[in-house]
C-alpha cells in the first residue's frame, strides 16, 4: 500500500487533513471518491454520490451535496477536477457533475487508481509527462 498525501480541508469545525480513497461503484461502476482522515484513516465524507441513472464519463462523477460549499472550494483549491454546468437529480437534491482529472488522482491515491484503471482498460500516465512545474515558466 503507497503512502497517501494529504490534503487540507476547511469547513466550519476548522480545518481536516485528509487523504482520498478512490474505487468504483459497485451499482454502475461510477467513480466513487471517499475523503479519509489522514491520521486515522477513518471515513470523514464521501466526495461523489452515486446516481446510476445518469450518464457520466470515467473521469466524471456527481458530488455528494452535503457541504457542497466547501468540497467545490476544495475541488478547486487542490485541481482535483473542474466543476461542469450539468446537473444530476435524485429525490429533492441536486448534485453538481465533476470532470475529474484521473492523473491528479493517482498522485493522491496511486493503489486506488491503478485499480480504477485496471477496471476501465485505462492506461496509465506515462512517468514524466505533463506534469506541473510550480514556480518554472514554460
Amino acid at each position: 500500500m503507497s503512502r497517501q498525501t494529504t490534503l487540507e480541508y476547511d469547513w466550519e469545525f476548522g480545518q481536516e487533513e485528509l487523504s482520498l480513497a478512490v474505487h468504483s461503484y459497485a451499482s454502475g461502476g461510477g467513480l466513487y471518491i471517499g475523503l479519509l482522515n489522514g491520521k486515522t484513516g477513518e471515513q470523514f465524507s464521501d466526495l461523489t454520490v452515486n446516481l446510476p441513472y445518469f450518464q457520466t464519463e470515467v473521469n466524471e462523477a456527481y458530488m455528494d451535496d452535503f457541504d457542497s460549499k466547501n468540497k467545490l472550494a476544495f475541488i478547486k483549491r487542490h485541481e482535483l477536477g473542474e466543476v461542469l454546468p450539468e446537473q444530476g437529480y435524485s429525490g429533492y437534491g441536486s448534485y453538481y457533475k465533476v470532470a475529474f482529472d484521473l492523473d491528479r488522482l493517482e498522485e493522491l491515491d496511486p493503489d486506488g487508481m491503478k485499480q480504477y484503471r485496471k477496471t476501465y482498460g485505462l492506461k496509465a500516465p506515462e512517468r514524466g509527462s505533463k506534469k506541473k512545474q510550480y514556480g518554472q515558466e514554460r
